[in-house]
């Protein structure tokens, strides 16, 4: 009987041992803090539009049998024969431009026709569909302009350099942003100025792009490892050796859920292979095992 209470007992004690290792183990997994890896993380900041192209260009109207002449997509020069007409007459092109065979009803557009911050009259420009179209057009000029819509929710830059992917196209051309409205209902309205040239430029009207603006360099760094001190400076810890230490950080740029932190030269600033630690009761010299 005594052996029997005696076993029982001493089960008991070794079933309790277990628990409590397991439970530490356990505590142990959920309190240890990760470890991130400092990289270096390029940002490119980007608004989605969508918009019209507006170019000087003008529409030809070819009387019946009229036998073209010109190519599309090429240049002609003033005075060179665009057509012949019926009665062997030729149809000379006014001036040095892009012949193209395609219309749409828009070539009448002018930059100078516009208010670039008037929101509702790109909006409706943009649901326009003209009836009416040519037998050619124009285009006089290699400087033309992008006027788009996007969210007003999108912190862009109100003037300066850019660049733009259209829809459909893979690389990316510059651009100038010319002005920016305010916000209205949700909206703004953005005109760009391109020069890149191409018939899949030249031929563009009613399309989305993607504008990319404000590119950014630095240590990547999860939100949740950067601290401040009472001072208000930022800070890391990063192990090192199995401790933790203290390591301050100066942040460039703030995305979701993350930062860039600049990358120093100097001794002991942060740098890309570092080893930061995120996670709870992480303080100056502790020391961490794994």
């Amino acid at each position: 009987m005594e052996s029997a209470r005696y076993f029982s007992l001493t089960a008991a004690l070794v079933f309790l041992a277990l628990c409590a290792y397991g439970a530490a183990a356990v505590y142990s997994r959920v309190e240890q803090p990760e470890i991130e890896t400092v990289r270096v993380l390029h940002v490119q900041e980007s608004a989605q539009l969508q918009g019209i192209v507006l170019r000087r260009e003008q529409s030809l109207s070819f009387s019946w049998g009229t036998r073209l002449l010109a190519q599309d997509s090429r240049r002609v020069s003033a005075g060179e024969s665009l057509a012949v007409d019926l009665a062997g007459e030729d149809l000379l092109s006014p001036c040095s431009a892009v012949f193209f065979s395609d219309t749409d009803g828009f070539e009448h557009l002018s930059i100078q026709d516009i208010d670039p911050e008037d929101i509702q009259a790109l909006e409706d420009l943009l649901d326009e569909k003209p009836a009416q179209r040519g037998d050619g057009r124009l285009v006089t000029d290699m400087a033309w302009y992008y006027w788009a819509l996007t969210s007003s929710k999108e912190a862009l830059p109100d003037s300066g350099q850019c660049s733009v992917r259209f829809d459909g196209m893979e690389e990316s051309v510059d651009a100038r942003i010319i002005s920016l409205s305010e916000g209205s209902g949700g909206k703004r309205a953005v005109l760009l100025r391109l020069t890149q040239g191409g018939s899949e430029y030249l031929s563009l009207r009613k399309t989305g792009a993607e504008l990319l603006f404000s590119r950014h360099s630095g240590l990547y760094l999860p939100s949740e490892a950067i601290m401040q001190d009472e001072a208000g400076n930022e800070f890391v810890y990063i192990l090192s050796s199995g401790i933790a230490e203290k390591q301050p950080v100066e942040i460039i740029y703030t995305g979701s859920g993350f930062s860039l932190a600049a990358s120093g030269s100097s001794p002991g600033s942060l740098k890309e292979g570092d080893r930061v630690l995120v996670g709870k009761d992480i303080y100056e010299g502790k020391v961490l095992t794994w």
